[in-house]
């Protein structure tokens, strides 16, 4: 919980600048480049591989060599981190590599750009393609197969990562982040990378919520703009057959319901109910799918799709703060009862241009109603601090 101090605190709302770290000890691009970046954009989800770009204004010297292409920091395969420096504290954004340097020399030299494409450490995975059988000789979870394939590159993985399956042995002909984000889907699990860190799990929906996103609140505002989507036409449930095990018997019919907690006081599925006809998609095995994969994939079907109410919004990053982290919960406040409360971070683009710090987002949610005990005092609080302008 914010409390009201921490919100009015003024290094909440220092002006955010840039840090960029390059090379095997992370050390700080120094000032002369630093001076020539005009833009920097990183876009990091909770299920496809960070990326971004970082655009240098480039300069040459009066030996003729380019101050950043000829310098030998911006190198591929050169490790990266960026951060958000809000002068009081600094927060990392993005790991992980330099994977294509692009120098621009058109026909007026002092518009020479060195643009900069990065990826996040699952880059490393992508390199090699494998051909392996999985659990051929005993049983692997898809968490013991995603240590193995990702110790060479010296990553932890987080210690809520979920197990996975282990119902069969698994052919392997990709590279290993194809095979991995395959086994992530079947799963319906969030793989990211992160601080030298990879999470393979579930939604991580429990657990400390981010720094508010401020509606209306004042001088406090860091929402720069909010638009929210709340679609009905998705499944409450999902069902698949179950072939007869002996001859004669009759089809059987699984249901799957969503089993992830409701970020809010009233679940998606309550509005509707009393319709009559349930919102149903049924889903068939696939080629030589196991009866765990089979239920395991409509699950992750079920409650991906509970998620039917979106958010995207842009936030002002000096004022906001911190960095708004993807995989992890944040509430808004200002929206009143029914959109207000806790959101599921899908992902976020971080932008630091000449105009500033900003931070573009899209959330998620499976439930309506504020979240009992989280957002009352945060709205007192807010309500009080916006009757004050």
């Amino acid at each position: 919980m914010v409390s009201l101090g921490a919100i009015l605190d003024p290094g909440f709302a220092q002006p955010a600048s840039c840090r960029i770290e390059i090379g095997a000890r992370f050390d700080e691009v120094d000032a002369e480049i630093a001076a020539l970046v005009t833009s920097v954009e990183l876009t990091v989800s909770r299920v496809e591989a960070a990326t971004g770009t970082i655009v240098i204004e480039d300069r040459r010297g009066s030996d003729g060599q380019w101050i950043a292409a000829d310098s030998g920091r911006f190198t591929r395969w050169a490790p990266i981190r960026v951060s958000a420096d809000f002068q009081s504290h600094v927060e990392e954004i993005f790991r992980g590599f330099i994977t294509e340097p692009k120098p621009s020399y058109p026909n007026s030299g002092g518009e020479a750009t060195l643009e900069i494409a990065v990826q996040d450490e699952s880059a490393a995975l992508d390199r090699e393609q494998m051909r392996t059988i999985w659990g051929e000789d005993a049983p692997m979870s898809d968490l013991e197969i995603l240590r193995a394939l990702v110790a060479p590159l010296d990553l932890s993985t987080d210690a809520a990562c979920g197990q996975g399956q282990s119902s069969r042995s698994l052919s392997q002909d990709a590279t290993p982040i194809v095979f991995l984000r395959e086994r992530a889907k079947a799963n319906g699990y969030d793989l990211m990378f992160s601080s030298g860190e990879v999470y393979f799990g579930p939604k991580r929906l429990e657990g400390e919520a981010q720094a508010p996103i401020l509606v209306y609140a004042g001088r406090s505002t860091n929402c720069l703009n909010l638009e929210i989507t709340d679609d009905g036409q998705r499944p409450d449930e999902v069902r698949f057959d179950h072939a007869p095990q002996d001859e004669g018997a009759e089809t059987t019919t699984e249901t799957m319901r969503p089993d992830v907690a409701a970020l809010g006081s009233s679940p998606v599925a309550e509005e509707g109910s009393e319709l009559g006809t349930p919102s149903v998609w049924r889903v068939s095995r696939e080629g030589d799918e196991t009866e765990e994969e089979l239920r395991a994939r409509a699950q992750a079907l079920v409650n991906e799709n509970s998620f039917r109410i979106r958010a995207n919004g842009e936030l002002d990053g000096s004022l906001y703060g911190h960095v708004l982290a993807a995989g992890r919960v944040v509430p808004i406040d200002g929206t009143g009862n029914r959109y207000g409360g806790l959101y599921f971070v899908d992902k976020v683009t971080h932008q630091f241009t000449t105009e500033g710090y900003r931070q573009s987002f899209e959330l998620m949610r499976n439930a309506t109603g504020e979240t009992e005990g989280l957002s009352g005092p945060l709205s007192a609080a807010t309500s009080a601090i916006s009757s004050l302008f």
